[in-house]
């Protein structure tokens, strides 16, 4: 089987700009079904063992519960700034109020829970010193759910399919067919084999994709979905039971098999195998060619929940009908990006597009947004408790002066939004023979520093309109600029902000060069 990687460079011309994705992914609705687990974390220090037993004694500090299973695919969901609605079981009990609570605070719709007073809500307790799992204790029941209970889930599920067939004829994608289906299985018995083939086929009726993240190596329960997603160690177990005379003393042989294996054994469109340290690969049915990325987990803090973050992106991506490279790229860098956060965790669009930007090297058309995009990005910034700088210019000629002002931007906050004059502003402002460079390359050039997070281009004389969509909370300008010379400063410090100047670097202009230029007198 031929493998084919696929780097960014490629993603830049092929899917045009990453904002543009991010914004379709999140007016995705997405029906997730599944187990739903509450996680709850103990953490503390560790100093001494006890001595009634030879075990640590944990001095608690502190203590939290979050969604787990299906529920992080939902949180996942809503976090990003999509809609999720839960479809799953809890019992009658704290821990089901305090499921149903969390689903309430991260905006997911948990109408479609089915509630038994005979079984408890699943509960995973882990038990933490400093970043060390210490034990983990399950509260359980894997009994299947009954017929009136799959019944009222799928009643919920055909009021889904109704309501994007309703809006088949809409313009207005936030309420329109962006559309996925998540089967969630953690083999606690909410996917019944039942429940499962009627999903499937009503959502391949309706043309939703169905993202499948599987526990039983039973793949036929699951046929018919669009992408499935299992681990390598759930992958091996397949290829075990499917062929268990088989062995590959490589690894790449054994991934080609496997896939193979899993395609054909749930009639998949999509194999997407994540593979750990060693990143995920992805196979489309009747083509020979692997979509492969790398592992980029800068720094793992703890993969707990990394499976449910790399469904979620799959099933927004899916929804909105991107392609798979582009689908198992943004999937692959969200599961790395929550394995540095401690916990089961969760990502916003902002802090997703920094990481992309991080991991990718972007220095394309990513970092070029429009002004709707960039007031949005901005304003996830802001609710994340992050600060935004902004500054303006011509950047003409790139010279050191500008890279040492935008370098100290960057340093005035967390996220650093550049304007960029456009061609026509540039020629009312400063005459027929500028721009020396137009200003598709000069957004190219300025794309390439590290420091600028995101370029928006304005055609009128002033950044006003900018700064207002935006609302930084720090404005820079350059030392020839006294404060009450800089447009909207005024905006900005009624808000609270502030009004950054940065001493120029002596010597260097863009006039001072294209004179030096045209005399011949450049060293």
């Amino acid at each position: 089987m031929t493998k084919n990687i696929v780097g960014p460079a490629e993603h830049a011309t092929k899917s045009g700009q990453m904002a543009e994705h991010l914004m379709q992914m999140q007016n995705a609705r997405v029906f997730i079904v599944g187990d739903v687990i509450l996680d709850q974390y103990i953490s503390g220090k560790v100093s001494r063992i006890s001595p009634e037993a030879p075990v640590p004694v944990l001095l608690e500090t502190s203590q939290k519960f979050v969604l787990g299973g299906a529920g992080n695919v939902a949180a996942n969901v809503t976090s990003f700034g999509a809609s999720a609605i839960l479809a799953g079981r809890i019992g009658i009990d704290t821990d089901g109020e305090r499921l149903t609570h969390l689903c309430q605070t991260h905006n997911i719709d948990c109408t479609a829970m089915v509630k038994n007073g005979n079984q408890p809500t699943t509960r995973k307790l882990r038990v933490l010193a400093g970043y060390q799992q210490i034990v983990r204790i399950d509260a359980e029941s894997t009994e299947r759910l009954d017929a009136a209970a799959e019944d009222a889930i799928l009643k919920s599920f055909d009021a889904f399919v109704a309501s994007a067939r309703s809006n088949t004829h809409s313009t207005d994608n936030r309420h329109g067919n962006y559309r996925a289906l998540v089967i969630s299985d953690y083999g606690k018995g909410v996917c019944t084999p039942r429940l499962l083939t009627s999903l499937i086929a009503k959502s391949n009726a309706a043309g939703i994709p169905v993202i499948t993240d599987p526990k039983s190596s039973d793949l036929s329960r699951y046929r018919g979905t669009t992408f499935i997603k299992p681990n390598l160690s759930e992958g091996r177990e397949i290829l075990r039971r499917m062929k268990p005379d088989a062995w590959h003393a490589d690894l790449e042989e054994e991934i080609g098999a496997l896939l193979k294996v899993v395609e054909s054994e749930c009639e998949a469109r999509h194999v997407v195998l994540s593979l750990s340290e060693k990143g995920v690969v992805a196979s489309t049915a009747g083509k020979k060619n692997l979509v492969r990325y790398k592992s980029d987990v800068l720094q793992v803090a703890d993969v707990s929940g990394a499976g449910d973050t790399m469904i979620a992106f799959l099933a927004m991506a899916a929804a909105c009908d991107l392609p798979l490279d582009r689908n198992v790229q943004l999937a692959n860098i969200a599961a790395g990006t929550v394995c540095g956060k401690l916990g089961t965790a969760t990502l916003s669009s902002a802090e997703f597009m920094e990481a992309f930007q991080e991991r990718e090297g972007v220095t394309r058309p990513e970092k070029v947004v429009t002004r709707e995009e960039a007031a949005r990005i901005a304003a996830q910034y802001r609710h994340g408790g992050r600060s935004v700088v902004f500054t303006n210019g011509c950047f003409d000629l790139l010279h050191a002066g500008h890279v040492t002002l935008l370098q100290q931007a960057r340093d005035q906050g967390d996220i650093l939004f550049l304007g960029l004059n456009a061609d026509v502003s540039i020629r009312r402002l400063k005459g027929p023979d500028r721009p020396v460079q137009n200003e598709q390359d000069r957004a190219s050039i300025m794309s390439g520093l590290a420091c600028i997070n995101y370029i928006v281009l304005f055609e009128e004389d002033t950044p006003i309109k900018l700064i207002e969509a935006i609302k930084p909370d720090v404005i820079v300008k350059g030392g020839d600029y006294r404060q009450n010379q800089v447009v909207g400063a005024d905006i900005v410090m009624a808000r609270g902000g502030r009004v950054a100047i940065i001493p120029l670097l002596q010597g260097r202009s863009t006039t001072g060069i294209i004179e030096r230029s045209k005399s011949g007198k450049i060293d």
